[in-house]
């Protein structure tokens, strides 16, 4: 995805931040900024803590993908969430679709 740059790589997959990414940061840290300069590190950290959260999210759908032998080609963060990329889409499952 363009405007990302890769932050980290986990069992073959590429975890990218996408460059909108900052202004996430940067409300967290205007959201305490009434507490000073701590409050807008605390802020800014909350926002860190919570795209973790995000990020093995899509762990969580990335690895299952790879066991049933689907490529996933990155984890992208942005600002409304992750996306993990897959090289296809899965054939479904489901016998009562």
């Amino acid at each position: 995805m363009k405007w990302s740059w890769p932050i980290a790589r986990f069992a073959g997959i590429d975890v990218k931040i996408h460059a909108t990414f900052v202004i996430i940061l940067v409300l967290g840290a205007m959201q305490w900024s009434g507490f000073g300069i701590p409050g807008m590190a605390f802020g800014a950290l909350l926002m860190l803590l919570l795209f973790t959260c995000v990020t093995l999210h899509e762990f969580g759908h990335s690895l299952v993908a790879q066991r049933f032998g689907i490529a996933v080609r990155e984890i992208v963060l942005l600002p409304i969430g992750g996306v993990a990329l897959l090289a296809r889409i899965p054939p479904s499952r489901c016998t009562s679709c």
